[in-house]
């Protein structure tokens, strides 16, 4: 046996360690640590992996901190023991703790007591990946913990937990800047991590989960759930970085010194699809980096351009009404118009919205009304009364979610918007059955827009003639006007919704194309679309957030999309609330 305390002076001790130990046929080592989290990945893994290749046949045991076994876990292949007693930041003695555990030193042939990774190890910088393992069954740690569907979820760490290194830690009131920003999102919660309770803050829109998971819970947390992270330079930032595992994070990491930990490092995340966002103070001063520049980097403006390629109607052919269909989206209630009851029974010049619709469709096309837990048996009564217009009509229902206050308390509930109605239409088998009958092209129209075509020949032949997945039907924007916009992001079209434009977008005759909520798809675009996670958009109604999911974010889902411009005055004028109502008249009157 051979036992050694690190000398720092030596030109590569750990070399020369491991060079005695070989020439001996010594194939056991022990190394004690009794320091941070971090270390594991940004030094010890380097250390394991030079002790690997020097001595290809080693047995590597680490003697450490019970608390940091769970870490110790995810170095691939090595054994660590729990050193009962020891605490972070006091000297203590590996050969009395091996006694004390029942453990023979001379079992080792190296003993090694205070390991230096950052001495020994400065070769791997940016060179050696740290790579740390990840077991699968711990990816469903995280459902132990109340994180619904439904919100944005971001991790943070206050403090770094350490007892040295002040600068680098961001200013509480920097802290409580960027809580304040991202509770206007309205759809962000904030999840504090740390292993110590303090600093003391009350949010609403904050989970404190500090002291109470365990590092794999925290990970797992991590991995499932969030989609951003603001971290100190820490032993969580350390772990999260190096995790070998794959899953979409966007990680803001906050520096008062760039000359240390994972920027030391200088190498790449293994995770592919972890976006690294350094954000690093002046002159050692954190306080330089503001809330604003850390909200940017976890939610980055997407560049957004006009959306160019575009139809005029005229310039189309008409297709035949057989083989298409008709959704109505018609899930919400009247309330807005102060009128108590499904919003497609709101009357307009004496006649209810769905009786304009109805009425429109081509007797040969089925109509699926999508209708909500609110409003469905209403409904339901009405076209009974109506005796379906004399059309085959489907009814399907849209889900609901809770309403929630500003504190997030349930406070009610509603429909969760037009986004659902690809799965719900897959789920209530009408998809099956309109396969059957042959229908290849659905056309999706908003019940509270009268002028809407639900039979629109020129849509269906322009789908069909083209190959599109999706033909969406636009007008002409008014500068200002409070709409949606087709939008160029990433080389694809999207809608930039009327809140999501900038004051100068919102001027600007570029943005020219505006988005009625009218489309037609073809039936296999439904069924991938069904398949699609949409996010939720979060709106405040009345005190009140409301989430909901938007049908084009489906869009994604479209191999091909086409857009077309119609007159306005041919197919847009939507009944939004009371102020709307003479100009929907006046609409009416002139068709």
């Amino acid at each position: 046996m051979f036992r050694t305390l690190a000398r720092r002076w030596l030109p590569n001790p750990l070399d020369w360690m491991l060079r005695r130990m070989s020439k001996r046929g010594g194939r056991r080592i022990l190394l004690g640590w009794n320091r941070g989290l971090g270390d594991i990945a940004l030094g010890l893994y380097a250390i394991v992996h030079r002790i690997r290749e020097m001595v290809p046949e080693v047995e590597i045991t680490f003697l450490v901190r019970e608390n940091l076994l769970d870490g110790f876990s995810m170095l691939r292949g090595v054994k660590a023991v729990g050193a009962p007693g020891w605490k972070r930041g006091e000297r203590v003695d590996v050969r009395r703790t091996l006694g004390k555990l029942g453990i023979d030193p001379g079992s080792f042939d190296l003993i090694v007591e205070e390991p230096s990774p950052t001495d020994w190890c400065r070769w791997q910088r940016g060179v050696l990946t740290p790579k740390l393992e990840w077991n699968e069954e711990w990816d469903e740690l995280w459902k132990r913990f109340d994180l619904p569907d439904g919100f944005v979820y971001v991790g943070v760490q206050l403090v770094a937990e350490t007892s040295y290194g002040l600068w680098r830690n961001w200013p509480m009131e920097r802290w409580i800047e960027l809580l304040d920003r991202l509770k206007e999102r309205g759809n962000v919660r904030v999840l504090l991590f740390g292993f110590g309770s303090e600093p003391k803050v009350e949010h609403p829109n904050v989970i404190d989960l500090r002291g109470k998971t365990s590092l794999f819970e925290l990970l797992s947390i991590v991995k499932n759930r969030c989609s951003g992270l603001v971290l100190p330079d820490s032993g969580i930032l350390s772990m999260t970085y190096y995790l070998d595992a794959t899953f979409p994070i966007r990680l803001v990491s906050l520096w008062g010194d760039p000359d240390h930990g994972i920027l030391k490092q200088r190498v790449d995340s293994p995770n592919g699809q972890l976006v690294h966002v350094p954000q690093i103070g002046k002159l050692r001063d954190l306080s330089s980096v503001s809330a604003g520049m850390v909200e940017e980097a976890l939610f980055p403006r997407r560049e957004r351009k006009p959306w160019r390629e575009w139809t005029w109607m005229d310039g189309i052919g008409e297709g035949a009404t057989k083989g298409a269909a008709c959704v109505i989206l018609a899930g919400g209630q009247g309330s807005r118009l102060g009128f108590e009851g499904p919003k497609g029974l709101f009357p307009v010049l004496n006649k209810s919205l769905f009786e304009y619709l109805c009425e429109k469709t081509a007797v040969e096309m089925p109509i699926a009304v999508m209708t909500s837990p609110l409003n469905e048996a209403e409904t339901i009564d009405f076209f009974r009364k109506k005796e379906f217009f004399g059309r085959r009509v489907h009814f399907f229902q849209q889900t609901v979610v809770p309403l929630l206050d500003e504190r997030y308390r349930e406070v009610g509930v509603a429909p969760d918007g037009n986004g659902c109605v690809f799965q719900r239409l897959v789920e209530s088998g009408l998809v099956d059955q309109f396969e059957r009958e042959g229908i290849d092209t659905v056309l999706i129209i908003p019940v509270e827009n009268p002028l809407a075509d639900p039979s629109d020949r020129k849509l269906i032949g322009h789908r069909r003639s083209v190959g599109a997945d999706v033909v969406v039907k636009c007008i002409a924007r008014k500068v200002g006007e409070s709409m949606g916009v087709l939008v160029e992001e990433e080389g694809r079209v999207r809608v930039a919704e009327y809140v999501e434009l900038t004051g100068e977008e919102l001027e600007s005759r570029e943005f020219s194309l505006a988005y009625t909520g009218q489309m037609a798809v073809s039936l296999p675009f439904v069924r991938r679309a069904a398949r699609v996670q949409l996010p939720y958009h979060w709106i405040k109604k009345k005190g009140a957030w409301k989430r909901e999911r938007f049908l084009f974010d489906a869009w994604e889902a479209a191999e091909k999309i086409s857009v077309v411009c119609y007159p306005r005055e041919m197919c847009y004028a939507p009944v939004k609330g009371m102020e709307s109502l003479g100009k929907v008249e006046e609409a009416l009157r002139g068709l």
